[in-house]
């Protein structure tokens, strides 16, 4: 497994899973993933934790899963979590997101560029800009 080079939110690799229609966008995911990718522990929970999964897609997901480095919640991601918090209004799933990426000092690729916007120091890649 290559060092990551960037981290995925579950948004990312739900839309991946199911085969998302833009080749552009698959392409990207797919360039991410050959070059190193990493996820939250957020994430793990909570593309795994869904209850909609078929056996299939939960095996797919698990199969993806484990070709990705996972960042846990260490106490330096708590502690920029509660930053975070302090001075925006985000969900707590989110700012686990957006906090294991600083702390890793890792862009963010996520299609819900609304949700981090506002976080100036945090860098994000919209997966449906260019092709990788």
């Amino acid at each position: 497994m290559s060092p990551p080079t960037c981290l995925l939110d579950t948004n990312v690799l739900i839309d991946y899973l199911a085969r998302h229609p833009e080749v552009s966008f698959i392409r990207r995911v797919e360039h991410v993933l050959v070059e190193g990718a990493a996820v939250s522990i957020i994430t793990t929970i909570e593309l795994l934790g869904w209850r909609g999964h078929t056996d299939q897609s939960r095996l797919d997901a698990r199969n993806l899963l484990r070709g990705v480095a996972e960042i846990p919640l260490s106490r330096m991601v708590a502690n920029q979590v509660i930053a975070l918090r302090e001075r925006f209004a985000i969900k707590l799933p989110d700012a686990i997101i957006a906090a294991s990426a600083m702390v890793e000092d890792l862009p963010l690729m996520t299609r819900n560029l609304d949700d981090f916007r506002r976080i100036e120091t945090l860098r994000l890649i919209n997966p449906f800009e260019g092709a990788g």
